[in-house]
């Protein structure tokens, strides 16, 4: 399967972690952090999430279409665990 159906569907079941991947990594840079950011950050979520699906049928295969979201949502995370990781 090589179709767009199959790059759409890699947009919409990992865009969506990488979409609040994204977002919380932006409010824990804002200058507020949480207190000032996580509404924004939820209302910037959505639309995020749209331009991934959308950009995900772009890829020239299915299968760099999952292995690059699924390598984005790997960095993401990995970056937002990263502090966890290093006070333990």
């Amino acid at each position: 399967m090589n179709g767009m159906g199959t790059k759409w569907l890699a947009g919409t079941v990992l865009g969506l972690p990488l979409s609040v991947a994204l977002c919380t990594l932006a409010i824990l840079w804002l200058p507020g952090g949480w207190d000032s950011g996580v509404i924004g950050a939820l209302l910037a979520c959505l639309p995020l999430w749209a331009v991934i699906i959308s950009v995900s049928v772009l890829f020239r295969s299915s299968a760099h279409a999952w292995g690059v979201l699924a390598a984005a949502n790997a960095v993401s995370f990995g970056v937002l665990w990263l502090p966890r990781l290093m006070v333990a």
